[in-house]
């Protein structure tokens, strides 16, 4: 199970970046989004799981792997600058 586990986590954060990159329109763009997701995810579950292996501990890396994403994605939309308003005006 625990080389599986890479496969999981990357689609948690495939999955929860690409939400966020839809979601957040201040965000740069969707594929960093998924980018950042990814890597929140896996490094959620890795270092969770070098507390132990038991099937426990590898369920609870699944859990840690969301709420790493999800930390990383709001840290990623805290420090995205924020978009104009005024963007779709001309200057004639």
């Amino acid at each position: 199970m625990a080389g599986s586990l890479w496969v999981v986590w990357t689609i948690i954060g495939l999955i929860g970046g690409y939400m966020a990159g839809r979601l957040i329109p201040r965000l740069r763009s969707v594929a960093f989004s998924v980018c950042v997701g990814i890597c929140g995810a896996i490094l959620g579950g890795w270092l969770f799981i070098l507390i132990g292996d038991t099937m426990t501990m590898q369920v609870l890396s699944l859990v840690a792997s969301a709420v790493m994403c999800g930390v990383f994605l709001w840290i990623l939309s805290v420090a995205s600058p924020k978009k104009s308003d005024d963007d779709d005006d001309f200057n004639i």
